[in-house]
């Protein structure tokens, strides 16, 4: 029945929900009955007919809706998630998985993932629906739920007769309320009807239809034509190329069919990116590599054409004969109880790894530095303070750090020519931006959410309330990631990655009016001069260009003496006391000359919530920012899918969740603490590879001695909760 071979698993999955959910009221995963209209009236009750409101994250309102629904409810729920999941490929297998666990697990069972339907079928999907398939999900899975009520208030027959005519059942779905602006209107035809319906949204299918438009014998008007009649058109078209072209696959999301409508798009077959990968590096494999912790070894690696990894406790990995010895050298040297991956990339280094293989320098998830060739043996090198494993390896940096549109993985060392696609768009974006001197490219919500854990709603206040006031500050416990967000949201002001119109300062107990706006500093010749602070200059560096935002970043903005560093500024940091209409004489001025803070300035603070040395911040400067508070993301879905993604094992990410949740919540409680002393997820965000070993050195190097400050008359706690939180 497939009629494209790479979606066969997918549609053969389809077929088996078809059979036992649409027409018998069964189950994907069990033997109950689950889709069933009972079952869809529990939905209906609990999430449809509640009120979606609030800013807390879909998965969190989805937890307080489903609550007091029956158990079976909840594993409806998960087995529907597997269908709104199953064809997409912008999600990864392991968050799919984790959503459909998730859920079934709120009914009080665990779910056992090696079920056929839970393999590699959710690996890489077939259609990409947009980004509002994703975000707004609470909408299309309120459309399932009230198709699933129509379609098993059906009797059997009519159920068979709608799934053995498909255009009559693609009229069913349009007739639905908002059947017509779902996107799962689009999945589902695919799903149970392949040889009729295509694996594309709506608007491409628009865009296919006017592309190919001189095809039809009257020139279509897809504005007037209705879904069904897109549908029909888009049935003819390829019905007409397959007789031009007899035993070819039509896919229009391949070559030459998708340079049709959409001319310029990079081909994205396998088949294509194999043969490029052969031609470009013949037998050569690929391997990414992080050259240290955040990539601060990459100078080095430049400097003296090496490339070197650690796990310098080994010493010469050619001692080691396979790699089981050194996975049982690492367990020995403490690096966990199954050091998988650390004793692949050990092994992988110094045994598979050969001299003309290609390197990639990345940093973090999505960072290109550069490539480079191998050009020596492995060696050991006992003179280096750390990784004294290298090679010898000649580098091509980048022109500039290359920021991917996709996630590649966090380990140390990965065999990359497995991701051959992968490969081949990272170095067409290495070959573009070889001698590209263009502006970068224009900075977004889309791109700042990237990596972060709070909602597009957060983000996009907190946008709205510093263009309109032009002061804020991030609040919140340590490791919320108040210093990430904030460069991000100046280049969401600024509309593009540029740090010219940024700057950054640190306040502290000595900083002073001086240091900031203007003050008389000693010269050589033993005078003593006028000389303007940094906050003096960047306005005057802003007055120069009055249409870019310019942004002012404060960290530990409550840390210093904000009467005496802002002085009269107070009073011109005021959004409607900016401009020369406002100007005054500063403290020190000879001139007479007024100075004025600019309208395009922006300033952003940020303030450490659990800090106990420092005092009330001045209710003169609180009237004059607006607070946004930050918290920390475990327990949201965003962190596990980072957490997922970045190929941390489920069950440490678990850990993670549930013991730092249930030890905030003891902070939280604690009336010594509160709210604005509980541990920040930043901790837990890995730059390499995330293994158990991983998870206790944050626990013992950085949990544990912030517990002791937090806790300083109560050392038995501390210890109680070490050992809690290390199991």
């Amino acid at each position: 029945m497939a009629r494209l071979k790479s979606a066969k698993a997918i549609l053969d999955a389809a077929e088996e929900w078809k059979r036992r959910c649409l027409l018998n009221g069964g189950s994907l995963f069990t033997e109950e009955r689950l889709w069933t209209q009972r079952g869809f009236e529990q939905l209906h009750l609990y999430f449809v007919e509640q009120l979606y409101e609030g800013t807390d994250p879909f998965e969190e309102k989805l937890r307080r809706q489903l609550g007091p629904a029956p158990p079976e409810a909840k594993r409806l729920w998960a087995e529907m998630s597997w269908v709104y999941y199953l064809i997409v490929t912008n999600v990864k297998r392991v968050t799919k998985l984790d959503r459909i666990r998730t859920v079934w697990g709120w009914s009080g069972k665990t779910l056992h993932t090696d079920h056929p339907t839970l393999g590699a079928v959710l690996d890489k999907g077939i259609l990409n629906p947009g980004r509002g398939y994703l975000t707004h999900s609470w909408r299309e899975y309120r459309f399932i739920i009230i198709m699933m009520l129509d379609w098993y208030s059906r009797s059997l027959q009519d159920r068979k007769s709608l799934l053995s005519e498909p255009w009559r059942f693609a009229e069913w779905i349009d007739s639905l309320k908002d059947g017509q602006k779902r996107q799962f209107r689009n999945v589902a035809l695919f799903l149970l009807f392949p040889d009729s319906f295509e694996n594309c949204i709506s608007k491409t299918k628009e865009s296919i239809i006017q592309n190919y438009s001189d095809r039809f014998d009257e020139v279509p008007d897809v504005r007037t034509m209705s879904l069904v009649e897109r549908d029909r058109a888009l049935l003819t078209l390829r019905k007409q190329l397959e007789a031009e072209q007899p035993g070819k696959e039509i896919d229009f999301f391949q070559s030459p069919f998708k340079d049709m409508w959409k001319p310029g798009g990079a081909p994205s077959s396998e088949e294509g990116a194999e043969t490029w990968y052969r031609e470009r590096f013949r037998e050569k494999n690929v391997w990414a590599i992080a050259p240290g912790s955040g990539g601060r070894l990459w100078s080095e690696f430049q400097e003296r054409g090496i490339v070197a990894i650690g796990w310098d406790d080994l010493e010469d990995f050619q001692e080691y004969d396979s790699r089981e010895s050194i996975h049982a050298a690492l367990i020995e040297n403490g690096a966990g109880p199954n050091p998988l991956m650390h004793s692949l990339a050990v092994w992988q280094f110094g045994h598979e790894m050969k001299r003309g293989d290609i390197l990639i320098a990345k940093k973090g998830r999505n960072v290109i530095l550069g490539w480079g060739t191998v050009t020596g043996e492995d060696a050991y090198d006992p003179h280096r303070p750390e990784y004294r494993s290298i090679r010898n390896a000649e580098w091509q940096p980048c022109h500039r750090p290359i920021n991917l549109p996709f996630s590649i993985t966090t380990k140390t060392l990965t065999l990359f020519s497995d991701y051959k696609q992968g490969v081949r768009e990272i170095f067409r974006l290495i070959d573009e931006n070889e001698n590209d001197s263009s502006p970068p490219d224009p900075y977004d919500i889309t791109k700042a959410l990237d990596g972060l854990f709070i909602t597009d709603k957060q983000f996009q206040r907190i946008l709205d309330s510093i263009a309109l006031r032009k002061n804020l500050i991030l609040q919140g416990p340590p490791g919320v990631g108040k210093t990430f967000i904030a460069k991000r949201i100046a280049w969401c002001l600024i509309r593009r990655k540029n740090l010219d119109p940024v700057e950054l300062v640190q306040f502290h107990q000595s900083y002073a009016y001086e240091d900031f706006v203007q003050g008389w500093r000693p010269t050589e010749t033993g005078g003593f001069t006028l000389r303007n602070g940094v906050f003096f200059e960047f306005c005057k560096r802003a007055e120069q260009q009055p249409d870019t935002p310019f942004i002012f970043i404060i960290d530990e903005i409550n840390r210093g003496n904000l009467s005496r560093i802002f002085g009269e500024l107070l009073m011109l940091i005021e959004a409607d006391k900016r401009g020369p209409e406002h100007a005054i004489l500063l403290t020190y001025s000879k001139s007479g000359k007024r100075f004025s803070v600019p309208e395009n300035v922006h300033i952003l603070g940020m303030m450490n919530t659990a800090d106990r040395s420092l005092a009330i911040v001045d209710y003169a400067l609180r009237r004059r920012f607006v607070f946004e508070t930050l918290r920390p993301g475990f327990g949201t879905q965003k962190f596990r899918d980072y957490l997922l993604e970045a190929e941390v094992d489920i069950e440490i990410v678990d850990r993670i969740d549930q013991k730092l949740l249930a030890l905030n919540k003891v902070i939280s409680d604690d009336k010594d603490l509160g709210v604005g002393f509980q541990i920040g997820h930043s901790y837990f965000v890995p730059d390499e590879s995330a293994d158990d070993q991983w998870y206790r050195n944050v626990i013992d190097t950085q949990i544990a001695p912030l517990l002791r400050e937090y806790w300083f008359d109560r050392p038995m706690k501390v210890d109680e909760w070490v050992k809690k939180l290390r199991k």
